[in-house]
């Protein structure tokens, strides 16, 4: 069986698809530049920091005021997700026992707490931006007012 090293196993998390860019925080629109501006999502100082537009094609990564509002509600379904499935998992070895399920769903939540804010923000700005192959070299030229 020939395996060529270019080509991922996985052909949902080759560069062109929308998981792609959200798995690597990088740019929808060239997936080449980076969302965050610092690639450690636990440097908490500057978890939030984004580009204004991205490096490598120039889009706009602050489309507007408030863009990523709508990131927060990503976000809660993810931790609702998260919720359910330690609750179970707990509730599984330890009943109804209020202090287990606590202290297992908060350790959880604090330490996933800066991953899921980043993928938030990347789900979201790529339900509006798509994929162009051609995104660098039709880079899109910002001038500074």
């Amino acid at each position: 069986m020939r395996t060529d090293s270019n080509t991922s196993s996985f052909s949902l998390i080759k560069k062109g698809t929308k998981l792609y860019s959200i798995l690597h925080f990088k740019c929808p629109r060239c997936q080449e530049g980076d969302l965050f501006m610092v690639k450690n999502p636990y440097r908490l100082k500057y978890i939030d920091k984004m580009p204004h537009f991205c490096n490598k094609c120039g889009e706009d990564l602050h489309r507007e005021v408030g863009f990523y509002y709508g990131a927060m509600m990503i976000s809660h379904a993810t931790t609702t997700l998260i919720a359910v499935i330690v609750h179970v998992t707990v509730f599984h070895f330890y009943g109804w026992a209020i202090a287990p399920n606590l202290i297992s769903l908060l350790t959880i939540l604090i330490v996933a707490f800066p991953v899921v804010f980043r993928s938030s923000r990347a789900i979201w700005i790529n339900m509006f931006s798509k994929y162009d192959p051609e995104a660098i070299k039709n880079k899109i030229i910002r001038s500074r007012n």
